[in-house]
């Protein structure tokens, strides 16, 4: 694992960059619960020759704290990403609560975004027509604080010792859960941009009885969207490694080239 770090006004972004310095970049956007470090998750594409690179958001494993005004803003924070590598032509790959953030990668980047890969994306929740289908509330006018406060009531308050030794355990709980808390804030509130907009073809996959992300408020998202290919799964996962390698092998790899 390569592991560097770019600042912007004196925050920082850690990532981590694995396979083919060579070969064709693939930019993740972790889960809500997600650490760079799992690189296990990837080895279909770093096997067939891809450039896997994944940043960790504000809060996140080893960049610390950095309040965004929306998620709109981690494209230019990712920016700064893209001219360090030098990146001219890259695909991104969201994966669950990351699919947001791959959105305003594609808006940030028209032309040098080639395909957005969503895995159980997280929908838009800013859109009323969303989030009445959402089981949980939305809060829109909470602080970070109280969202970090939920955040480790929901998954970390009854954590078995071999838990917290896990890379995403302990990534997500650094700083006090600011990530988790950020984006528990920031995914209900207006995105600074428009789906709509997006001009990148989407390629997205949902399980039709996804028990955490309801399936018609991914089929509402893809409807947004100019461009955009759902796949149905006809299960009821949300995430698991082999369902996301099934994904990359079959949809992925194919366009990889």
């Amino acid at each position: 694992m390569i592991k560097s770090k770019i600042s912007k006004n004196c925050s920082l972004i850690s990532y981590a960059d694995y396979g083919d310095r060579d070969g064709f970049p693939i930019l993740v956007q972790h889960g809500l619960i997600a650490s760079i470090k799992d690189d296990a998750l990837f080895i279909p594409l770093i096997r067939a020759g891809a450039r896997v690179i994944c940043a960790a958001r504000p809060g996140y494993g080893e960049t610390p704290p950095f309040e965004m005004k929306n998620i709109g803003e981690w494209g230019d924070l990712i920016a700064l990403l893209v001219a360090e590598l030098e990146l001219t032509r890259f695909d991104v790959l969201g994966i669950s609560s990351g699919a947001p953030y791959s959105y305003a990668i594609g808006s940030r980047f028209p032309k040098r975004a080639r395909n957005l890969y969503i895995f159980s994306g997280i929908p838009a929740l800013d859109k009323e027509t969303v989030a009445v289908c959402w089981p949980f509330e939305v809060i829109k006018d909470a602080s970070i604080r109280e969202m970090q406060k939920l955040a480790k009531e929901l998954f970390f308050s009854n954590l078995s010792e071999s838990d917290l030794h896990k890379n995403e355990i302990k990534d997500s709980m650094k700083n006090d859960c600011f990530g988790l808390g950020q984006d528990f804030r920031l995914r209900g509130m207006d995105w600074g941009f428009k789906l709509a907009d997006l001009n990148q073809k989407v390629f997205m996959r949902h399980a039709r009885m996804d028990p955490a992300v309801p399936y018609i408020t991914a089929e509402i998202t893809a409807n947004m969207l100019t461009d955009c290919s759902l796949q149905v799964d006809e299960t009821d996962v949300h995430f698991s490694e082999e369902s996301l390698a099934d994904f990359i092998t079959s949809t992925i790899l194919p366009r990889l080239i």
